[in-house]
């Protein structure tokens, strides 16, 4: 570990370390470790072994959860990717975890000052971050492994049990840490990660060609490797990348989360398929060189129940004109005419005559109801204003690949009620005028925000947005940005 082209002194980085645990944070300190991680007699062997030196070891095995010791395997979890999933199981097995997260989340914002004024952005720590969320994401889909003794020490770390009672867990920790506003690894999640995902699906048929796997860090590598199959055999589904479909899909990423939803059941939810496809009659698609097949819903029964019932009429129509020919032939209309009621009859029996649809009765929105709706309404004006300039900004073809028609891509005040009602997971079709004039509109609306605020762990969802002092606006102004105005998380 002395040895280096780089003059790497072994004592600055037990400094750093040490300095780092005890919460002095310095931008040498961060550097130091930087400089370490570019060194190529650096790895993981030698990490583990100078952590150790500290307690680290000891602390995650005897389970001591002091703020130092915390820091020391946040460290461990930014140094070694492949540590990561262990780190984050570890803290939610804490007594206290909110603690635990509060000392985490210390470290990492001091570390975020430091990756938004460094002009290359600490690309060595950034490298591992990235590869840690890979590894992260593969243990969401890790097949379960079971002994005799998993039922007695499911709450024990004993060299991280990975049972089925880890996984909700876990994906409720990565959701934690990837979406922490202030947090590292969610930074780099957010500004570098989502992009080289994507960049690296569509990638994926070529990837068992000799030598290009080996161009990705370790764990980046090992997930795309098992992701190959899918792409070879198209049809194949493992049900174990279920969780991480609904890990993508709470953490609204639909691109994602259509992908593994693909690859775990062999078919995309329909609610994630049309805020992908745009279109409301397409039943397949391509996204990242994979055919996306849409999950049938009660109007596709409808649709088959109706064709079912138009062949079953086109048939009958075609027996009877031939009983009627056969009828006059042997001077038995008596009888056509009895067999043409009997079908007909039998017809409205099976049910296949579509009854018509009631009129939706609409009542004009409470005084109550039209406060809310103000309130509402008003946070949405301030939202369309602070937005302005950002969307004017926009790459040309971005509204195109949002879905927003052309000649309205100069109305920022449609483009802003867009996004708030895909983000709000929300009808388009809903018309946002008539929100503020009818209780059943307004009740809809209000309860796509209730379902958001929840989301998002409001401890009072009262499913409404307010002008100033909430934090549901920030959330929806931060998500039209990260989300719906910028598709490929670029």
């Amino acid at each position: 570990m002395l040895d280096s082209p780089f003059n790497l002194d072994k004592n600055e980085i037990k400094k750093a370390v040490k300095a780092i645990m005890n919460c002095r944070i310095k931008p040498e300190y961060i550097n130091s470790l930087e400089i370490a991680l570019a060194h190529p007699q650096i790895d993981a062997q030698s990490w583990n072994k100078l952590l150790d030196s500290r307690g680290a070891s000891k602390a995650y095995q005897d389970k001591i959860y002091s703020e130092p010791m915390v820091r020391l395997l946040t460290l461990k979890a930014l140094l070694i990717p492949k540590f990561l999933p262990e780190f984050l199981i570890w803290m939610q097995t804490a007594p206290k975890p909110d603690d635990c997260w509060e000392f985490c989340r210390k470290l990492q914002a001091s570390i975020v000052t430091e990756y938004e004024k460094n002009i290359h952005g600490l690309q060595c720590l950034t490298r591992n971050v990235k590869d840690g969320i890979y590894s992260l994401l593969s243990r969401l889909i890790t097949k379960p492994k079971f002994s005799p003794s998993d039922s007695t020490i499911k709450h024990k770390l004993r060299g991280l049990v990975h049972s089925k009672f880890d996984i909700p867990q876990l994906v409720k920790a990565t959701k934690l840490l990837l979406t922490q506003k202030d947090g590292f690894w969610s930074q780099v999640y957010r500004v570098s990660f989502t992009k080289d995902l994507a960049d690296a699906l569509p990638k994926i048929p070529d990837l068992w060609e000799p030598g290009i796997i080996t161009n990705y860090p370790e764990e980046q590598q090992k997930f795309l490797t098992n992701l190959q199959p899918f792409w070879r055999y198209p049809g194949k589904t493992d049900k174990n990348y279920l969780s991480l479909a609904q890990f993508f899909e709470k953490v609204e990423e639909p691109h994602f989360a259509a992908i593994f939803y693909q690859i775990s059941t062999g078919e995309v939810p329909a609610n994630i398929f049309y805020s992908l496809s745009r279109k409301g009659n397409v039943k397949k698609g391509t996204l990242f060189e994979m055919t996306l097949i849409r999950k049938k819903g009660w109007r596709d029964h409808i649709h088959s129940a109706l064709d079912a019932g138009i062949y079953f009429v086109t048939e009958n129509l075609i027996l009877i004109i031939r009983g009627m020919v056969i009828g006059l032939l042997l001077g038995a209309i008596v009888l056509t005419t009895i067999l043409l009621i009997n079908s007909l009859w039998k017809f409205v029996i099976k049910g296949t005559i579509a009854t018509p649809n009631k009129p939706e009765t609409l009542t004009e929105i409470s005084p109550e109801n039209q406060g809310r709706f103000r309130r509402t309404d008003e946070a949405i004006k301030a939202m369309i204003t602070k937005l302005t300039d950002y969307i004017n900004q926009l790459p040309l073809n971005t509204l195109n690949s949002i879905g927003i028609p052309e000649k309205v891509q100069d109305n920022n005040e449609y483009i802003v009620v867009f996004c708030v009602r895909q983000i709000l997971r929300i009808d388009q079709n809903l018309q946002y005028g008539e929100i503020g004039k009818y209780n059943e509109r307004w009740q809809e609306f209000s309860d796509a925000i209730k379902e958001y605020q929840k989301s998002k762990e409001l401890s009072k969802p009262d499913g409404v947005i307010d002008k100033d002092g909430g934090s549901t606006r920030e959330w929806l102004e931060e998500d039209i940005r990260n989300q719906c105005l910028n598709p490929h998380g670029g």
